[in-house]
């Protein structure tokens, strides 16, 4: 019988109902123990409360799991005493986005002389973690996909219902939005989503790399190119890609000279490594994902992007709305980002005051959901200095509180016993004042004011509000 047991969030590691012949134990990426079964604990002479949680070594000095911590490779049936008894022991690293979070160990007591029975239960083992490791896959695959894209808003979904779509093709995609909206994460779930989710997932940001050794990072290099080139050479990220996706960020930041290399690749599907004798190129399937915060239409008009290339990336654009314009999303996203980061911190769940909502609803967000991700877990470290799990809007910080519509303060008392002229003549302020707050933002204003745009139009010609005013 097997199942999963996630144990702090550190590793997942699986398990057997008790053998009297195997013990299993799991530390984390420090070394710490995090996991025994009912073996382990009973022929080390061990409770769970006593060991849980120290370091292996103080337990068993002749271990080997820091090694594998170090190296990531997996150590196979060697033998290792515990507690003065002989046994063959496997250790394997648990490797989750290419980071090694901890690693197994089993050991199998040998009171047995079968040594062939000893290489079977080895193999075993190693099925075991191939099949855990598997099942991991596929978790991270349905976390990590569509389920992380989060909003209700009407545009959100139909681009959201639209990279689903298209999931499943091999064209070419277009991300468009501005900063901090999420196209790396529409990049990730089309790939999770598509027949390559089996293959890699490289990212490039166009905009980090320095030109002269872009060419190189893209296609790779030859022994001996250039001084310091690796021995062996180097893959580039499109070979790493091959059968995957190579998500190109910041597209708009590419050279000229290099866009032209660019789109021989796509017309081609091949490449040619810097400093290639054979001048052989190399057959590559990969798909392309893009994405660019600036109009690349424009910059095709002013010459510095070429036209060729942004027809051939612009197959399937998905252009990604700005946060202030999808601000009914905001209460679950914020829900969901303080669940992520308690989560990461591994504190106790915050709770979100109403007020707070308010307040992050009335805000322009320039930075978008990236933004809003870093001003709640700033929120969250001051609530936990003032030994609070509540997130109040004076943990918000003075960006927020300063930028911030008020609540609408009514007059104390009325001149009038005409509701109707009262009314209005509230209406008109609220509706100045939110202008105001928006540079006359018209779209943003109709947001705020939770009314369709056209009804804010008729509002303003009916209170005669200039139409290019508040800028």
């Amino acid at each position: 019988m097997k199942g999963d047991q996630t144990l702090n969030g550190n590793c997942v590691v699986p398990y057997v109902v008790d053998d009297p012949n195997i013990a299993i134990m799991a530390v984390d990426s420090k070394s710490r123990l995090v996991y025994a079964n009912g073996t382990y604990l009973r022929v080390m002479g061990f409770k769970r409360e006593e060991i849980i949680g120290r370091h292996i070594e103080d337990i068993v000095p002749m271990t080997k799991t820091t090694q594998v911590l170090k190296t990531g490779k997996a150590e196979k049936a060697y033998f290792i005493p515990l507690n003065g008894q002989n046994t063959i022991a496997t250790c394997h690293p648990v490797i989750k986005e290419g980071n090694i979070i901890g690693v197994i160990g089993r050991s199998l007591f040998l009171d047995m002389d079968d040594a062939h029975l000893v290489t079977a239960m080895v193999n075993k083992l190693d099925d075991d973690v191939r099949s855990f490791r598997e099942r991991e896959k596929h978790i991270e695959q349905k976390n990590n996909g569509f389920s992380r894209l989060i909003g209700q808003n009407i545009s959100f979904k139909k681009i959201k219902k639209l990279a689903k779509a298209i999931s499943g093709t091999d064209s070419t995609v277009l991300l468009t939005g501005e900063t901090g909206t999420g196209k790396d994460l529409f990049a990730k779930a089309i790939h999770l989503s598509s027949p390559r989710r089996q293959g890699p997932f490289i990212r490039v940001n166009c905009a980090a790399i320095p030109e002269q050794l872009l060419e190189s990072e893209l296609f790779g290099y030859e022994e001996g190119t250039f001084t310091g080139a690796i021995k062996g050479g180097k893959k580039g990220k499109f070979e790493m890609a091959d059968h995957g996706t190579i998500f190109l960020d910041e597209i708009g930041e590419m050279p000229l000279s290099m866009q032209a290399k660019l789109l021989v690749v796509l017309q081609e599907k091949e490449i040619e490594p810097l400093g290639s004798q054979s001048q052989r190129s190399k057959k590559i399937d990969v798909r392309i994902i893009a994405a660019t915060n600036q109009k690349l239409d424009e910059m095709v008009i002013e010459g510095r992007f070429r036209q060729d290339l942004y027809y051939r990336l612009n197959v399937i654009n998905i252009e990604i709305p700005a946060l202030r314009h999808r601000k009914s999303d905001i209460p679950m996203l914020a829900e969901s980002i303080v669940e992520k980061v308690c989560h990461r911190m591994e504190t106790v769940k915050y709770t979100i005051d109403s007020e707070v909502i308010r307040v992050l609803q009335n805000y322009d967000w320039p930075g978008n959901v990236r933004e809003l991700e870093n001003v709640l877990e700033r929120a969250i470290i001051r609530a936990a200095m003032e030994g609070s799990t509540s997130i109040q809007v004076e943990h918000t910080g003075e960006l927020l509180r300063k930028n911030v519509l008020p609540p609408l303060e009514l007059a104390p008392s009325c001149q009038t016993t005409d509701l109707k002229n009262y009314l209005q003549t509230h209406e008109k302020l609220m509706l100045e004042e939110v202008l105001h707050k928006t540079r006359g933002d018209k779209y943003l204003a109709s947001e705020m004011l939770n009314i369709h745009l056209s009804a804010l139009y008729k509002k303003m010609n009916k209170y005669g509000l200039p139409q290019k005013a508040y800028s």
